[in-house]
């Protein structure tokens, strides 16, 4: 075989490599912005699942104060929030007496026990109904807390 006729066999090899090492390196980053959105949008639900954690946590607060000082027990009460860190949230706060009607009577006393029931959520319109929402979106985030309080 002549020095000719070996370089005219490898011909376009060159031209592979580089084919071949142009899809290589596109697979590698379309892979990476793919990896890359999928981190993004959870750390966006992330915030979304803490912001309804404070809202549903702010509503608690709420029943709490208005059982224990303004002897109040709402069956359902909607609470829209406006400041900037809890715009667009809402919480409901439900509030149950446990006990029998009349309390139960402990050592002389008688005693009455509340269920307050506080549920955030980025639902809107802000109403008795909108936690939680009939029909959520793919960025809707819902907490739930509740808490016990015997008087």
């Amino acid at each position: 075989m002549s020095a000719a006729q070996t370089k005219r066999g490898d011909r376009g090899f060159a031209l592979m490599l580089a084919v071949f090492l142009i899809v290589t390196l596109a697979a590698i980053g379309m892979y990476l912005v793919t990896v890359s959105t999928g981190q993004s949008q959870a750390v966006s639900q992330d915030v979304q699942g803490v912001r309804a954690y404070q809202a549903a946590r702010a509503g608690l607060e709420w029943g709490t104060y208005r059982r224990l000082i303004n002897a109040s027990c709402a069956a359902s009460t909607p609470l829209p929030f406006a400041n900037a860190g809890l715009s667009g949230f809402c919480a409901v706060v439900t509030c149950s007496e446990v006990t029998p009607v009349g309390g139960e009577a402990e050592g002389g006393a008688t005693v009455h026990v509340y269920r307050i029931t506080s549920t955030g959520c980025n639902a809107t319109p802000c109403d008795a109904t909108a936690c939680p929402a009939a029909a959520p979106g793919p960025t809707y985030a819902e907490r739930q807390l509740q808490i016990t309080i015997t008087q």
